[in-house]
């Protein structure tokens, strides 16, 4: 199979009936919108064929101009000397808004420079507590089997969680299971289940792993590798023996580390305050233009209070922090200007005030 890169950019027409099936997936005959949405999640993968009902015809999905657009774009694949890269940077979008990663993934694909990245994907994940948009670095952790980490925020409270998604492709003909193993962090048993994966052939799927943030302030680093130090050691150990002693050359690992930081407690605080005081921020905008809604890009209202409820979970204590030492617009006027990039990420317009619905 060529390597993935998504299709031609196109609008889903109303009433569009299709035939669907993928690897594990039996035929199914859904709309346009409901294709896309399995798309958004992972459910529906490169390898995935389509056509209208009465067709003799399978075609892969990635070619029709109404879907291609919605899966991820692994445009280094296609690169010259593709299969020497053991990582990739680009743009990682996950939402919990369906129209929003749709929209966002039909808006880059229209724009040319979304052929200079190395990948870039906008995907749909309704658990997922608020929008996240930022660049991102993929790693090849097994043949045909990639992990973008993509971090909530690195800098978290004492008590709280460092919340990790990892967005596991794979890019061969066959499921792939496979289990990372976490390093140098008090990984609890529960949030190790989220390591083992089950990527079925050309699809991906996404895990939240939390690690609880119990250690001292200060920085702290967590690995994640295919093998630890001491299965390194096991191996080397069964191989010496097997080979009566015999020179040997120890398996290695693939992975990469993340550093974090957790806060001291004073410095909490201020960040919980910041935070709190944010919030009111917005709510004093919907205030002051009498506004008791917004309306995102579609036109559909979103009561103010929903809006609120999602703005605060946007506020990570990263990017309040990052307020906090801006010392060109100081810690008000940037975090206003967060609410606005919230508005953006979760609704699709650019201000806040071009958003308000006044009733």
């Amino acid at each position: 199979m060529a390597a993935p890169a998504g299709g031609a950019v196109g609008r889903t027409e109303a009433g569009d009936v299709w035939e669907v099936s993928d690897e594990g997936v039996p035929p199914m005959r859904l709309t346009t919108e409901q294709v896309l949405a399995l798309i958004a999640q992972g459910r529906l993968g490169w390898g995935s064929q389509a056509r209208r009902p009465g067709d003799a015809k399978w075609t892969r999905t990635a070619s029709f101009p109404e879907f291609g657009f919605a899966l991820p774009h692994m445009n280094f694949l296609n690169w010259k000397g593709a299969g020497k890269y053991n990582e990739a940077e680009g743009i990682a979008a996950v939402n919990p808004s369906f129209d929003r990663a749709t929209d966002l993934a039909r808006k880059v694909a229209m724009d040319a420079a979304s052929q200079t990245y190395a990948f870039w994907f906008s995907a749909h994940v309704d658990w997922i507590p608020a929008p996240i948009v930022r660049k991102a670095k993929l790693f090849k952790m097994w043949d045909g089997f990639w992990v973008a980490p993509i971090v909530e925020s690195s800098t978290v409270r004492p008590g709280t969680w460092l919340n990790v998604y990892f967005v596991a492709f794979n890019f061969t003909d066959k499921t792939q299971q496979r289990t990372i193993r976490a390093t140098d962090a008090p990984v609890p048993e529960e949030s190790k289940a989220a390591l083992s994966f089950s990527v079925p052939s050309w699809r991906w799927t996404i895990q939240r792993v939390s690690i609880p943030a119990t250690q001292g302030p200060g920085e702290h680093k967590v690995g994640f590798t295919t093998r630890t130090g001491t299965e390194r050691a096991a191996t080397a150990i069964a191989v010496g023996v097997l080979t009566l002693g015999t020179v040997i050359a120890t398996p290695g690992a693939s992975g990469f580390t993340l550093t974090y930081r957790i806060l001291p407690a004073q410095v909490a605080k201020t960040v919980t305050d910041w935070e709190a005081w944010g919030v009111q921020a917005a709510e004093k905008r919907f205030d002051a233009a009498r506004a008791v809604a917004i309306a995102d890009a579609a036109g559909r209202e979103i009561p103010k209070e929903t809006v609120l409820q999602r703005f605060r979970p946007y506020l990570t204590p990263s990017l309040v922090l990052a307020a906090l030492e801006d010392k060109e617009r100081g810690p008000q006027v940037a975090i206003t200007s967060f609410f606005d990039d919230f508005i953006f990420d979760a609704f699709g317009v650019d201000g806040a005030e071009k958003a308000f619905v006044v009733k």
